[in-house]
């Protein structure tokens, strides 16, 4: 891996200190980076647990990807710079269906600092900032309070309140050491499964200084300072227009 590149992909230029700041910095210039999508399924370009892949399509070729992606490379970029990691397993919560799907669906990370910390470039609605695992206090980021509440001895779980009262499970967690391989059936159900949620449209995704952008089949949503607007797209042409625009992608 080129750390200059990726970093200049990612437009960072702070301290590469192991240290916490770095890592929040890391961690939001990343997600103002580097889009959450899912393109290449819907255009059937297989995704495979292979990190000199991911490098190929993040830096190279200025994409963005899914969890296994992007989390899968930016834990090695994390462990080039001198931090300690680990990945763990989540089992996301299926809003449509209102249950939880399940484990090896997700994967996250975790940092070692002198605390433990959840660091995630790979959530559709993510934290912009890592967050500590050792507390069941809110943590506050850009309007947004996140709260990791344990469950049993085995998991956690991730909810997500705004100042609108709206509360919302993320996912929950479970901090056993993973290896990147063992997500290789799930990146592939995701690709597959015509249930599975990666299947069901072309999505992609970006945080902004300000709020998010979101493009997909059917619309293109802008959440600036919490007020969304939704402009419909009405035909594929439309579409490749506004990911080029917005996303800098052109597939």
């Amino acid at each position: 891996m080129n750390t200059d590149a990726y970093l200049e992909r990612i437009g960072y230029v702070g301290s590469r200190e192991p240290t916490l700041a770095t890592l929040k910095a890391l961690q939001r210039t990343h997600l103002l980076h580097v889009p959450f999508e899912n393109l290449d399924i819907h255009r059937q370009h297989e995704i495979r647990i292979d990190t000199e892949r991911f490098y190929d399509k993040i830096v190279r070729r200025k994409r963005g990807g899914f969890c296994f992606e992007v989390n899968g490379l930016f834990s090695e970029l994390l462990q080039q710079l001198g931090f300690k990691t680990k990945f763990i397993t989540c089992s996301v919560f299926s809003q449509p269906k209102q249950q939880f799907t399940p484990y090896y669906g997700h994967v996250a990370i975790v940092v070692h600092l002198e605390e433990n910390w959840l660091v995630d470039v790979g959530f559709g609605t993510n934290f912009p900032e890592p967050l500590r695992l050792n507390t069941e206090e809110y943590q506050r980021q850009d309007g947004v309070c996140y709260q990791l509440l344990k469950l049993n001895e085995a998991e956690t779980l991730l909810y997500r309140t705004t100042d609108k009262q709206e509360h919302t499970k993320m996912y929950k967690l479970k901090l056993e050491p993973q290896l990147l391989s063992d997500f290789a059936d799930m990146c592939r159900y995701h690709q597959t499964s015509p249930v599975s949620l990666f299947t069901q449209g072309k999505l992609c995704s970006l945080l902004t200084p300000i709020g998010r952008i979101t493009l997909t089949d059917k619309s293109f949503i802008e959440t600036t300072n919490g007020n969304k607007t939704e402009i419909p797209i009405e035909s594929v042409q439309e579409f490749d227009r506004k990911l080029q625009k917005h996303f800098g992608i052109v597939l």
